[in-house]
């Protein structure tokens, strides 16, 4: 007994295969015979004496006999509604065209309702995924300008798509191209040269319809968007390692609005969460940055209630027992009451715990002793980065921390992005319905490594409906779980209304969890049996996984599957950026893919 693989038909008996054969070749000779004299005729003007079927047949049989004069082998009555040799030779080419059309036609469709099954060339998915009709509801450019008197209230006409939502690549069945809301919250996953840089972050970089932010690794996003994003409004750089040094340099202090106790607090909170080592526990994690989170604001409320720079601040990490901090806050009218206490307390604690503490407050400031850092988070005036005006006229602001660097300046960077974030929130809430318009976008690519921003989970759920579009670029989930705890990373991942996975994942858990959203199909399976004297077959149906876990790992480079919301899954080509619209040369020098 043998199996049919699954998504297979079942063969015909071979005396059934040539009695299927016979008919249809006879079937396919009678209608080209018939077609041949119908054509004759009507080059002779005379359509509607043309031969019937069986004239048609003897009289293309006798064709052989009668190269000279084929019309001399119909009978008598059709022979003189038919045209001389010259005509009857001219219908056989017209016939044999139309043929040859028509047979291509029938093979071209033949391949294309195979390939609707599991047996698709270049590993194309089918069986479970979105259908045409499920992606135009949901997915389309037209769906996502039907949200748009809610998603930006402020806009009348009709504007174009990349106002109100970002492009996702094009269905390779339908070849339908995709769209999400910019109401959306979206999580991109991906290993390292996967990608992620050239077909999604580069590209929603130049779509960007107001303000933007990017954190990258490497400079090659504001290489590739500079140009473009100069037309909106200021182009700004965070890069205290200056791995871009031709671009215009964003000068920015930890401590700027941390005379307002809330804002110390808000911002001592980024900087420890992003000096927060990986591995610990949620419980330890939790513990140690409170800790430091309340020696960092106590001092950062000390340095701006004085205006001092954040050398100080950087002096005072490492002197556990200096008075100095203390002593502001006691003498400080506007200092917040019993911080001084609080941090006294702390630094006269069991130096253990002390050591413990303090060693998270170094790493936290850590990036200020090299000097090119230390210059960058020391603005004067004149040149200090207002986050306010950087959104009003639509900036964009690319944070830049190098790979082997990246942890020591994550917290400068998440401090950073939790200042911008805070004053989106204000000019929000004094708008229309509450809402950022334009809204700011928000492109975290390595976002564990380079911005874990405490928030982010929140931000996921919450921030589209204050105008702010996040997209976070991860390498795989166990990223986030590092970061963010289980919990944490659970809430991302449900979070985010838009998921866009790329091959080479290969977290067994995560590949599973994916899968199950696509739920299960079911897939017949034919058996046969063989013997002596004759055979069966039996069909059964098999209830497997719509998208097995080898195929979501084993993705094409370019190629991604899209979860958005309600709809099923759907397997996308997605677009480089040197093809993008705004770039109107080719360009001969791609960058490698990330």
């Amino acid at each position: 007994m043998t199996s049919r693989p699954r998504g297979s038909s079942d063969p015909l008996a071979p005396g059934d295969q040539l009695l299927l054969a016979a008919v249809a070749a006879l079937t396919i000779l009678a209608g080209a015979a018939w077609l041949l004299a119908a054509v004759a005729a009507t080059l002779a003007g005379d359509p509607r004496r043309a031969s019937g079927l069986g004239s048609a047949l003897s009289g293309a049989a006798a064709w052989s006999h009668h190269l000279s004069d084929p019309g001399a082998g119909y009978p008598a009555l059709e022979r003189t509604a038919l045209p001389g040799a010259v005509g009857m030779w001219t219908a056989l080419l017209l016939t044999a065209s139309a043929a040859v059309a028509l047979g291509l036609l029938a093979i071209r469709l033949t391949r294309r309702l195979r390939n609707t099954g599991d047996h698709q060339p270049r590993g194309t998915l089918r069986a479970g995924l979105a259908s045409r009709g499920e992606i135009r509801g949901q997915l389309s450019e037209r769906a996502v300008r039907a949200r748009a008197a809610h998603a930006r209230p402020q806009l009348t006409g009709h504007p174009p798509a990349t106002e109100v939502g970002l492009r996702l690549g094009r269905d390779l069945h339908t070849r339908i191209e995709l769209w999400g809301s910019i109401e959306d919250s979206f999580l991109v996953l991906g290993p390292p040269r996967s990608g992620k840089g050239v077909h999604l972050v580069i590209p929603h970089a130049l779509d960007a319809p107001g303000a933007l932010l990017v954190t990258s690794t490497r400079p090659d996003t504001l290489h590739a968007t500079r140009a473009v994003r100069e037309q909106h409004g200021p182009v700004l750089a965070f890069d205290p390692q200056q791995l871009a040094p031709d671009a215009p340099r964003l000068r920015w202090s930890p401590t700027r609005g941390c005379h307002d106790p809330l804002v110390a607090i808000n911002r001592a909170r980024a900087l420890s969460a992003g000096a927060a080592p990986h591995g610990a526990t949620t419980a330890d994690a939790d513990f140690w940055t409170g800790m430091t989170a309340a020696v960092l604001r106590a001092y950062l409320h000390a340095a701006a209630l004085t205006s001092r720079p954040m050398g100080e601040v950087l002096g005072w990490a490492s002197r556990p027992l200096d008075p100095t901090p203390v002593r502001i806050l006691r003498r400080e009218s506007q200092a917040a009451a019993g911080w001084a206490e609080e941090l006294a307390a702390q630094a006269g604690a069991d130096p253990r715990q002390r050591d413990s503490v303090w060693a998270g407050v170094r790493r936290a400031v850590d990036s200020l002793a090299d000097p090119r850092v230390l210059a960058t988070c020391s603005p004067n005036e004149h040149d200090a980065f207002d986050p306010h005006a950087f959104l009003q006229q639509h900036g964009s602001l690319y944070l830049l921390g190098a790979t082997g660097t990246q942890l020591s300046v994550a917290p400068l960077i998440t401090a950073l992005l939790e200042d911008l974030l805070d004053t989106a929130r204000t000019l929000a809430a004094g708008q229309d319905q509450g809402r950022l318009d334009p809204p700011l976008m928000l492109l975290l690519d390595e976002a564990a490594n380079i911005a874990p921003i405490p928030s982010l989970p929140n931000l996921l759920a919450d921030g589209g409906g204050t105008g702010i579009t996040t997209v976070t670029v991860l390498q795989s989930l166990a990223q986030a779980r590092a970061r963010w705890g289980d919990a944490g990373a659970d809430a991302m991942w449900d979070a985010s209304t838009t998921k866009v996975i790329l091959g080479g994942l290969a977290h067994a858990d995560d590949l599973t969890r994916i899968s199950r959203l696509a739920g299960d199909v079911d897939v017949p399976h034919v058996t046969r049996n063989s013997s002596a004297t004759g055979g069966s077959r039996s069909i059964s149906s098999q209830r497997l996984p719509a998208l097995p876990l080898e195929r979501i790992r084993c993705l094409p480079a370019g190629q991604a599957l899209v979860i958005a919301r309600r709809c099923p899954p759907v397997h996308v080509e997605l677009t480089p950026w040197w093809q993008h619209p705004s770039q109107t040369h080719p360009r001969t020098r791609r960058p490698a893919r990330r």
